[in-house]
């Protein structure tokens, strides 16, 4: 898959991050594909993943399914680490624990914002 334009996303997050510093952020491209980046390190590469594989990670998330699918979350020395178990060469993003627990907040809430277009 070719790199897709970033340039013109709308980067969204969850209700609870809109006054933090940090934070997971997401954009629907064109409704076929997510774009995940960690709003810390803007300049890092963000994650594309197809629509379905961000709607396996939310239904895991919520409790709905007992894996993630290609996208990999670990906890691990203070930090959540997600990352693409799909082989694809990608940096992973880093977020504290307070930044995971509002994504989560709005994940588990069903905000609109988090959930593909």
């Amino acid at each position: 898959m070719l790199a897709p334009d970033l340039s013109t996303a709308v980067w969204r997050k969850a209700s609870k991050s809109e006054t933090a510093q940090g934070c997971v952020e997401v954009a629907s491209l064109g409704g076929d594909f997510m774009a995940v980046r960690d709003s810390k390190n803007v300049t890092k590469a963000a994650h594309i993943y197809p629509v379905s594989d961000w709607q396996d990670l939310l239904a895991h998330l919520r409790g709905e399914r007992p894996t993630a699918g290609r996208i990999v979350v670990t906890v691990a020395d203070q930090l959540v680490i997600l990352r693409d178990g799909d082989g694809v060469a990608s940096q992973p993003h880093e977020y504290t624990f307070h930044e995971w627990a509002c994504f989560l907040d709005g994940v588990r809430s069903r905000e609109a914002q988090l959930i593909a277009a």
